[in-house]
């Protein structure tokens, strides 16, 4: 079997979209990836992120919120970064790899209605799922 390649998706806080994104990829492409992610800050996975996984048959138990440094001895074939505002502020990766730049949008986690927070957190699990999708169809 081939070496698989090692993905790292990366956010603001690593509490939601890349959270997603790791778990889309470990279910759907972990036979070809290593993955993980990381923030430029790092808090705690939001709980509303972890109920709208596990509506979707995904076990977020052994995700968590790290910045670079935790997984800086990691190499990564490719860095994925969920949204464009993040490229200024990507932390030096002191090695190639190969980059890629999502439009996933932050969700609004602050607010208080919660059912609307899991209906953006459900699209926005929808459209990381594409991307993650196509991604798998494009390293493949």
């Amino acid at each position: 079997m081939d070496k698989r390649e090692s993905v790292c998706f990366v956010s603001e806080k690593n509490i939601c979209r890349s959270i997603i994104a790791e778990l889309y990829l470990r279910k759907l492409g972990r036979q070809h990836f290593d993955v993980h992610s990381f923030g430029l800050q790092a808090d705690r996975v939001h709980y509303l992120v972890i109920e709208v996984m596990r509506e979707r048959g995904i076990d977020p138990s052994y995700s968590f919120s790290k910045v670079y440094q935790v997984i800086s001895n990691q190499r990564f074939d490719y860095v994925v970064l969920m949204h464009p505002s993040l490229q200024e502020s990507l932390p030096r990766i002191p090695y190639e790899y190969k980059q890629e730049v999502w439009e996933a949008a932050p969700v609004d986690l602050s607010r208080e209605d919660e059912d609307e927070i899991k209906a953006d957190l459900r699209k926005t699990a929808d459209e990381i799922e594409a991307l993650v999708k196509q991604f798998i169809e494009k390293h493949t």
